[in-house]
C-alpha cells in the first residue's frame, strides 16, 4: 500500500508576489486556535493578523537575507510554504506550513525528508525551531530523528544529522 505522500506529487516552486494572498491565508490558519479566542471584531482581528504576517516577513528578511522561499504544491496546486536558509554549516528550516485540509497526509514529512537528503549529501545538519505549543510538529520532527539541541520558554531547537556512512 502506498503511503499518503507517495500517492501525491509533492513539489516546490519559488514564491512570487502573486502568492501573497495564499501565504496570508496560510499564515492565518497556522496561528493556532488561540487567535480565534481574541475578543476583537473580525475586521480588527484580520488587520492584526496582516500586521503579524508582515512582521514575520520582515523578520525573516532581516534574520535570513539569503533565505529560499518556496511554495509547496501537490498536483500543481499550492498546499504549503517552505522557508529555508543554507549556509556552509547547516541547512536551517525557518518555516514550514501546510494548509489544514492537507495536514496529516505525509506532505510535510516528504518535504522534510527531501531537505534531510540534501543536508546529508552536503554533510550538514538540518536545524530548526519549533514552538513548545505545537505538539503535532514536534511529533513529526522526533519521528524523523530530530533531537533536542536547546530550549527556551517558548521554543525548542532541534537538530538532525545523517548517520555516518558505513565503509564498504
Amino acid at each position: 500500500m502506498l503511503s499518503p505522500a507517495a500517492a501525491v506529487h509533492v513539489a516546490l516552486r519559488p514564491e512570487t508576489e502573486a502568492d501573497a494572498p495564499f501565504r496570508l491565508a496560510l499564515f492565518r490558519t497556522s496561528r493556532g486556535p488561540g487567535w480565534d479566542q481574541i475578543p476583537l471584531p473580525a475586521e480588527m482581528l484580520a488587520k492584526v493578523m496582516e500586521q503579524q504576517f508582515n512582521a514575520q516577513i520582515q523578520g525573516y528578511q532581516t534574520a535570513y537575507p539569503r533565505a529560499r522561499l518556496e511554495i509547496v504544491t501537490v498536483g500543481g496546486a499550492p498546499v504549503g510554504r517552505l522557508a529555508t536558509d543554507r549556509s556552509a554549516d547547516a541547512l536551517h528550516l525557518i518555516d514550514i506550513a501546510v494548509v489544514p485540509e492537507r495536514r496529516g497526509q505525509g506532505i510535510g514529512g516528504a518535504v522534510l525528508r527531501s531537505l534531510m537528503e540534501e543536508a546529508a549529501a552536503a554533510g550538514a545538519p538540518v536545524t530548526l525551531q519549533v514552538a513548545r505549543d505545537n505538539p503535532a510538529a514536534q511529533r513529526l520532527y522526533h519521528r524523523l530523528g530530530f533531537a533536542l539541541a536547546a530550549a527556551d520558554e517558548t521554543h525548542l531547537t532541534l537538530s538532525w544529522l545523517a548517520p555516518p556512512k558505513e565503509p564498504i
